[in-house]
């Protein structure tokens, strides 16, 4: 083996590589209990702190679908962040009409070809509520590699390519 043939299967380990993180969260569990010498059951509501792992795999062919689709919603204006006068504004704009677009692209991540839409909307609400910036950036990065672009990006051209066998344009 040559060096670049050394470097390709570093690359593909590195990709097929599940990642996991943790997230902590506050979830509503009821307990039933008894009063009165044991004979009135009741039930009472009680916030616990949970953890969940969560795993983003490699991404199959639907999954980057999924996840073009709401990269393509994000929003950020780059002209008027060169103003320091409007930094501050444009930051808070740009969290707020993207945050859940960002919980969003993770929960596709996260499901990949597991899609339901009653789990996603369960794991969306979690990393909305539970992610926090600097956690989200460490994700994100391991997303952008899980996603493969460059090697997608390489088959489509190598697919586009005009065969010998290709019908003769008519003018």
């Amino acid at each position: 083996m040559d060096k670049k043939d050394i470097q390709r299967e570093e690359i593909k380990t590195l990709i097929e590589t599940p990642y996991e993180f943790e997230v902590e969260y506050n979830k509503k569990v009821i307990i039933q209990k008894k009063f009165f010498f044991g004979l009135i059951p009741y039930e009472k509501t009680e916030v616990q702190k949970v953890k969940e792992k969560f795993e983003i795999k490699p991404c199959t062919l639907s999954t980057l679908d999924r996840l073009c689709q709401y990269q393509i919603e994000l929003f950020f204006d780059e002209g008027k962040l060169n103003n320091e006068l409007e930094i501050f504004n444009q930051t808070k704009l740009i969290a707020y009409k993207n945050a859940k677009l960002m919980s969003n692209i993770v929960t596709v991540a996260v499901l990949g070809v597991d899609y339901s839409k009653s789990e996603f909307k369960r794991v969306s609400n979690i990393l909305y509520n539970s992610l926090t910036p600097a956690k989200l950036f460490e994700v994100l990065n391991e997303i952008l590699k899980s996603q493969d672009l460059a090697n997608f990006m390489h088959s489509t051209r190598l697919a586009s390519i005009k065969m010998t066998i290709s019908p003769n344009e008519v003018e």
